[in-house]
């Protein structure tokens, strides 16, 4: 190459940076403005506390105690919910209150945080052909996905865990050619442990994306040797030598940062709650949520709206201390109301612990009674998981509920014809997060209870997929970046 030609090179390198970075700063004012202008649309929804997370930040900010307040003023130790998202919302308290205008601009900034890092992992690792236009169109995608919008809105954890799903695809994506370097699995390890933090589910995320590099190394190992087969055996073993040691350093990182994250949090649980809790103690009452006898009913004869009613259930689980909800009688006995307050007996043996550990066992019991209905609830767990449409539940415009659906289906085409166009390339290293993260979603919520809500932390990974589907379609060999040889480190 000519010195003229380097430097005309050079040069184009250089503008292309600066558009890119002109143009992130552009895409991260408009989520200000889409985000921000949504949230405060809808500030009064945060006076809302659904799953109890304002209650538990109050309760922290006031007295430094991650729990509750009873109505007689004492203040009681929890692991009812993960510890991130109440600890940040803490740092917001205004006169030991939570201002609806501090979430409102936290989920603003959390929605600008995702749009910037989807934009920046997109930069790194779709294909060369979709020039800035794919990453761009990934950024706009999360920015008015119809899903996290509506999640912004609500005081729940789906705009922080998709935030933090942003930034570990992104750190995957621009430092995954570092894997000999310990940064870059302390790093990893640092960010998926905010996401276990966040939501326990992660935490499977972050073993199955240890194993699928193992994985790929083997295979790489595997191609290599019968590639090299005529070679001498101690250059083998320095090849071997070569790529496992990085591998092991990497994997040590990441599981030490975990290992102190989850181990940090189970003794804490343990001083405070009196047990070695290592998620939470919501659990069971989740996986009994989507495993009990009202809801199998329910998905053998249907009902007239298509909708679960789940007030029987609820009453049931009211009075699971008036009888053995691991029994089949139980579930049986009609329950005419739920009931308000627990006899002083129980209430002073019960745990938070116990009470959990019961929820886990009644949800046991019928699944063994129920074998085949627990295979066909956890179809159509996975079936809600991921439908583009909502469920028309009360309140809810159906126009709205139709092009949400619409704009979803649309959303899974563009996914699917990127992934056809990807071809062999989506089952290299690059990809590691995004396919890791879906089997993560689907395995856990086959068998825990899911809604659509659910599944908001793939969208990242949905967008950047769909985003492949920008080029056109010739040329799909040569379009695509070159493939990665079978190792990671390749």
């Amino acid at each position: 190459m000519t010195a003229e030609a380097k430097d005309c090179d050079d040069k184009a390198f250089s503008a292309l940076q600066t558009n890119a970075v002109r143009l992130g700063v552009v895409l991260v004012v408009i989520a200000f403005l889409v985000r921000g202008a949504v949230c405060w649309r809808n500030l009064e929804q945060f006076s809302a506390d659904p799953d109890a997370y304002r209650a538990i930040a109050e309760t922290l900010g006031v007295t430094g105690v991650f729990g509750l307040t009873a109505a007689s003023g004492e203040t009681i130790a929890t692991a009812f919910r993960p510890p991130l998202y109440p600890t940040v919302l803490a740092w917001f308290l205004d006169d030991q209150q939570l201002p609806n205008a501090a979430v409102a601009s936290l989920h603003t900034a959390l929605g600008m945080l995702a749009v910037l890092f989807t934009y920046l992992a997109g930069l790194s690792m779709l294909p060369k052909n979709t020039g800035l236009w794919g990453p761009s169109l990934a950024a706009v995608l999360v920015m008015v996905d119809p899903l996290l919008l509506k999640q912004s809105t609500v005081l729940m954890t789906e705009t922080l865990a998709t935030t933090l799903v942003c930034m570990v695809i992104w750190w995957w994506s621009t430092y995954r050619n570092r894997i000999h370097d310990l940064m870059f699995g302390l790093g990893l390890g640092g960010l998926l442990s905010l996401a276990f933090l966040a939501r326990p589910t992660f935490i499977v995320w972050a073993v199955l994306l240890v194993l699928s590099v193992f994985v790929l190394e083997v295979r790489g190992l595997v191609t290599a040797s019968k590639i090299g087969a005529s070679k001498i055996g101690a250059s083998k073993k320095n090849k071997v030598r070569r790529r496992v040691v990085p591998l092991v350093v990497f994997s040590a990182g990441l599981s030490a940062v975990l290992v102190v994250v989850v181990g940090g949090w189970t003794w804490r649980n343990t001083r405070a709650v009196g047990y070695p809790v290592w998620a939470t103690t919501h659990g069971g009452y989740t996986l009994l949520l989507g495993n009990n006898p009202s809801f199998y009913d329910f998905l053998r004869s249907g009902s007239d709206d298509g909708l679960w009613d789940s007030a029987p259930f609820q009453i049931a689980y009211s009075h699971r201390y008036d009888g053995d909800p691991r029994s089949e009688g139980f579930w049986q006995q009609k329950w005419n109301d739920p009931r308000e307050i627990q006899d002083q007996s129980v209430v002073a043996v019960v745990t938070e612990h116990s009470d959990d550990l019961l929820a886990y066992d009644s949800a046991k019991a019928v699944i063994e009674r129920q074998p085949e209905m627990f295979l066909w609830a956890a179809a159509v767990r996975l079936c809600r998981l991921w439908s583009p449409f909502p469920n028309p539940l009360g309140g809810r415009s159906s126009t709205l509920l139709m092009l949400t659906g619409l704009y979803c289906c649309c959303l899974y085409i563009a996914m699917l014809i990127g992934c056809f166009r990807l071809g062999r390339c989506l089952l290299t290293s690059r990809w590691l997060p995004v396919l890791t993260l879906f089997v993560t979603l689907s395995a856990v919520h086959a068998f825990y209870w899911s809604n659509i809500r659910m599944r908001a932390p793939a969208i990242p990974a949905i967008a950047l997929l769909a985003a492949v589907a920008i080029p056109p379609l010739r040329n799909r060999a040569t379009a695509l970046d070159e493939d990665e040889p079978g190792g990671l480190c390749g």
